[in-house]
């Protein structure tokens, strides 16, 4: 299965002054990830919208979403469609995103 993986990196801690060096950037190191700094958190409010108000989310400081995973089928249009996992906090929640990305999640 191809996959893609954005990792999006926002100022959330009183630490986070700007994006994170080459060295936080390596835990990640993976031929299929992308990763960039948000300082707007642009990803995080779109990210929100495509749920319910109504919905309970996780993952959340000052209204801002952090520290998550979501999982979005194949080819999706990112306008308004859902992912089909979303959870946090990233650590917590990473077999949860393994056993939907080899299927076995649905």
């Amino acid at each position: 299965m191809s996959v893609r993986v954005l990792v999006v990196w926002e100022p959330m801690l009183p630490t986070d002054w700007s994006k994170p060096s080459g060295m936080v950037q390596r835990r990640v190191s993976d031929l299929r990830v992308v990763q960039f700094w948000d300082k707007e958190h642009l990803v995080a409010k779109e990210l929100k919208q495509q749920f319910p108000s109504s919905q309970p989310l996780c993952c959340q400081r000052r209204g801002i979403l952090w520290d998550f995973a979501a999982v979005y089928p194949p080819k999706v249009e990112w306008n308004g469609s859902a992912p089909v996992f979303f959870g946090g906090a990233v650590l917590d929640v990473a077999d949860d995103v393994r056993q939907h990305l080899t299927g076995h999640g649905q």
